[in-house]
């Protein structure tokens, strides 16, 4: 078994992984606009912004279903690797999401049936991590002293756009759906 490409792409997934878990950053702001016409800003610092925990989770989901074709050539037992997929919601999932993300959506027909896409990502912010938090006549500004006390939330949506779990538990799952076939695949199960 080559398994030197796959420990480099699983070492890959590890250091996004590790990024996902550094939440300090620059911060992020926003306009919303009212129906009256007003424009309130917000601006949240001390965390990362969205952008960057949506590069970092849309990295992870393509790298993790690129495994497929490094275990495939390696384990040479393609059909086996194929069926482990098709039975794994979070496999499954995770194809439509990575094939999705690769060509702006699913060219062909969702592998999961659930034709699912990556939701906005939402800030948990207790009160115990803010540093800051100032109302003025048409902005808000919230500082955060603790990100590590900061929860991200990115919900998958079906097609329906009703949510079907958490992109950061599927990455996890993902993950270990993957080591389950490699090791199934090296204690002679197929």
């Amino acid at each position: 078994m080559k398994t030197d490409d796959i420990n480099k792409l699983f070492s890959r997934i590890n250091r996004i992984k590790t990024r996902l878990g550094i939440k300090d950053g620059a911060g992020t702001s926003w306009d919303c606009p009212l129906e009256n016409g007003e424009v309130h800003k917000y601006t949240l610092k001390g965390v990362k912004s969205p952008e960057e925990v949506e590069d970092d989770v849309a990295n992870m989901f393509l790298w993790l279903w690129s495994l497929k074709d490094h275990i495939k050539k390696s384990l040479q037992n393609g059909d086996w690797i194929e069926a482990q997929i098709n039975s794994s919601d979070y496999l499954s999932v995770c194809a439509d999401l990575a094939n999705g993300l690769k060509h702006s959506g699913l060219d062909r027909k969702s592998r999961s049936g659930k034709s699912p896409k990556l939701g906005k990502l939402k800030y948990h912010i207790p009160q115990a991590a803010i540093k800051e938090l100032a109302f003025g006549a048409f902005d808000v500004g919230i500082d955060v002293k603790d990100a590590k006390l900061v929860a991200w939330e990115m919900p998958v949506l079906d097609g329906q756009d009703k949510p079907i779990g958490d992109a950061f538990e599927y990455l996890d799952h993902c993950i270990n759906a993957w080591e389950l076939i490699i090791d199934g695949q090296k204690k002679g199960k197929s």
